[in-house]
């Protein structure tokens, strides 16, 4: 499968309105790269998705991902209605869908890759240096070569280490590893309670890497933690529902600075887009997070 969804269809669509002349539900893709480029209004297919995003075997780790996707329509329902806590069927389904966006998403991708590369540099240079009598027998036993300098060093090195790269190359490293981390995640937060935050006013929005985890240090709010660093883990469900990880069941209210933060959350921590109900009136709310954000960069 080529085309495929970080943020899944079934949670966009929580994002829409209903389109003009009959063209279905279209959500505001807000282009981050882009932001005075005109913007289009779109439909939860054409929203959220990357090319290849995991190049190997791709198809069944769709499956796996559909498996929890299929039951979110009736969660999302028990949900709106409020009835979420008294029908606790719908409970895992919403820590699976947490967890799938953690790991289905450009932060983890991005974070296995720089650990790869630092382990296979950590790896190459222990070869070269405290194992050097490791590639010289390996070199004898492989391919019948007694080295002698530097170079035959490097070059046994790197032929012994091509099988891996070539499978993180392809992407079937980081396709076993997300089907791992996601049982991990889904495991890790199996007991976890859900607090469901409403906002008093205004809307959330939906970024192109919703899921969040959190660390409170010294009254300050980190995102992008390591899971076993983070306090929590939060995910918008639409325009009026924050879920958040915590030790009991709750439910409660987002007051207006709230709802900012966490929508400058979801802008901050997003690669390429938010996305937002049309007529929420959030442009401007993404517009003076990206001119903080470049004011940052550039003082």
């Amino acid at each position: 499968m080529h085309r495929q969804h970080l943020v899944s269809r079934v949670l966009l669509k929580r994002f829409t309105a209903p389109g003009s002349r009959g063209a279905g539900p279209q959500l505001y893709p807000f282009d981050l790269r882009h932001p005075h480029q005109p913007h289009k209004l779109k439909g939860p297919a054409g929203c959220g998705w990357v090319q290849d995003f995991v190049p190997f075997a791709s198809g069944t780790l769709e499956a796996i991902w559909a498996r929890t996707e299929q039951n979110l329509p009736r969660a999302f329902t028990s949900l709106d209605a409020g009835r979420l806590f008294d029908e606790p069927e719908h409970l895992p389904v919403l820590r699976d869908l947490i967890a799938l966006h953690w790991v289905r998403s450009y932060f983890y991708r991005d974070a296995f890759a720089r650990i790869y590369n630092d382990f296979r540099a950590h790896s190459r240079h222990w070869f070269l240096t405290s194992g050097q009598e490791l590639i010289r027998a390996a070199a004898l036993q492989e391919f019948g070569l007694h080295l002698t300098g530097g170079q035959g060093l490097e070059h046994i090195t790197d032929e012994l280490l091509r099988p891996t790269d070539e499978l993180f190359e392809s992407g079937a490293l980081l396709r076993i590893r997300m089907e791992e981390m996601f049982k991990k995640v889904s495991d890790r937060i199996a007991a976890a309670g859900l607090e469901i935050h409403t906002p008093v006013s205004g809307e959330l929005l939906i970024g192109d890497t919703p899921a969040q985890t959190l660390r409170m240090d010294q009254g300050t709010r980190i995102y992008g933690v390591a899971l076993g660093n983070a306090t929590t883990m939060v995910i918008p469900l639409g325009p009026k529902h924050l879920l958040t990880l915590g030790r009991e069941h709750a439910q409660g209210v987002l007051l207006d600075e709230g709802r900012d933060v966490m929508n400058k959350l979801q802008i901050l921590a997003a690669t390429r887009h938010v996305y937002y109900r049309p007529g929420s009136g959030l442009e401007r709310t993404v517009r003076q997070n990206l001119a903080a954000r470049e004011a940052e960069k550039n003082p």
